[in-house]
């Protein structure tokens, strides 16, 4: 397997958000989301993250596609009922991103509604999918304790995340 593991350089630049931070409880947040995806119209929006997935399922937010890994703060997440049209499992390690859940990404960009399930870790899976999502699309995580990180892609944004990316170091596992 062929992963990819950030410079350490660029880990701190990882725990910025990359995008706009709405702080505050999810209570807040989504509703701050939905009035966001009412003015903007986005092509698609992909939640990374088990709490944000679960919370834009609660909101009642239309998502494209969803990761999750189970885990969040480090701890096992309440297994919650989504209903897709399409769900890939994939292997990804903490710390990296493989070549396989970059992949999977890619195709499941294209599906109407679509889950990936990982075992392993999802964090750092919002790079690829920035990079993957259409523009004027809405990439959504959590930055923890904080609130949660809308990335609307565009040209500069796609290029940033690109850019780290092209920095990684290529593993082989």
């Amino acid at each position: 397997m062929i992963s990819l593991r950030p410079s350490q350089a660029d880990l701190q630049r990882l725990k910025e958000p990359f995008g706009r931070l709405l702080p505050g409880s999810p209570a807040r947040t989504m509703s701050e989301l939905n009035s966001i995806i009412g003015q903007t119209n986005p092509r698609r929006v992909v939640a990374v993250g088990d709490v944000v997935s679960r919370e834009t399922l609660v909101a009642g937010i239309r998502v494209d596609l969803r990761i999750l890994d189970h885990i969040s703060m480090r701890r096992p997440t309440a297994a919650f009922n989504l209903k897709v049209k399409k769900t890939y499992h994939v292997k990804n390690p903490a710390g990296v991103i493989t070549l396989e859940a970059w992949e999977t990404i890619k195709r499941a960009m294209k599906d109407e509604e679509a889950l990936i399930v990982v075992e392993g870790e999802e964090d750092l899976l919002a790079l690829p999918c920035i990079v993957e999502s259409p523009n004027n699309s809405l990439v959504l995580y959590g930055q923890p304790s904080k609130g949660l990180v809308v990335v609307d892609t565009n040209t500069n944004v796609k290029s940033e995340a690109s850019l780290i990316l092209s920095r990684m170091t290529r593993e082989e596992t």
